[in-house]
């Protein structure tokens, strides 16, 4: 929301990075409702009796009333929301809460649709919560970044002729969804899957996180599940995503 002359701007909005700038300074990236996300810096912040310092907290969120300047803006008022700080205190939600971070920052620059803002706002809520499993999380939230920026995948019938798939289902992210069993030939990064996969996905595409809990995924299921939105990440959003590649190697296997 723009006002006082254009030079102040007020928006909501999450801490999503911090660090020290200067002796007194902390420059933080906000992902905001109305400006995307953004960087910002917090004069004084460091210094302990501050009234800005909550505002560089990571994964905090309030209200916030931003000057802009040639390269930054500044912090000048934050009134305090609530902080997500238990997400901080589980390893596997930490890093959870990273890939929404990285996914959003490649999507989400100067993005001011505030369905991203909110998406991203519940998705800490879901973790911070522990309404239900973090792995349950990153598989929604990247089928809902694609729907939200107009590449959420076919799930319902041959991408490619259209034919209904009850005789086999393959996927590729290249063809953009499901493929039958002639048309997956023509795509060398089609694999096959099975009809509890697409039904799973297309569930987590139409209902909101709260729901995820309801879910009881198979171990084959989840594998599957996994493949799809690595294949839809890589192809279309970016092939280096680091903390994906963390959720795959490191201790908190997806």
């Amino acid at each position: 929301m723009k006002g006082y002359g254009g030079s102040l701007y007020r928006v909501n909005a999450i801490v999503v990075k911090a660090y020290s700038f200067g002796e007194n300074d902390r420059i933080v990236t906000l992902f905001t409702d109305r400006l995307g996300i953004i960087q910002a810096i917090a004069k004084g912040a460091r210094k302990i009796k501050s009234h800005l310092l909550s505002a560089t907290v990571p994964f905090s969120e309030g209200s916030y009333l931003l000057y802009k300047g040639r390269s930054l803006y500044t912090i000048t008022q934050f009134d305090f929301e609530e902080t997500h700080n238990k997400i901080a205190r589980d390893m596997e939600c930490l890093t959870c809460a990273e890939y929404l971070v990285e996914l959003s920052m490649k999507v989400g620059t100067e993005y001011t649709d505030d369905r991203l803002y909110m998406l991203f706002k519940d998705g800490l809520k879901y973790l911070d919560n522990g309404i239900g499993e973090p792995e349950l999380l990153v598989y929604a939230f990247s089928l809902w970044i694609m729907k939200l920026n107009g590449l959420k995948p076919n799930l319902i019938s041959c991408t490619q002729c259209y034919s209904s798939v009850d005789d086999g289902i393959w996927f590729s992210a290249e063809a953009g969804g499901v493929l039958c069993s002639k048309c997956h030939l023509n795509y060398a990064d089609s694999f096959r899957i099975d009809r509890s996969t697409i039904s799973v996905c297309r569930y987590m595409e139409e209902h909101q996180f709260s729901f995820l809990s309801h879910l009881n995924i198979l171990k084959r299921t989840r594998v599957e599940i996994d493949k799809v939105i690595k294949s839809l990440i890589r192809y279309y959003i970016d092939p280096d995503i680091r903390t994906l590649e963390l959720l795959s190697t490191g201790e908190y296997t997806l």
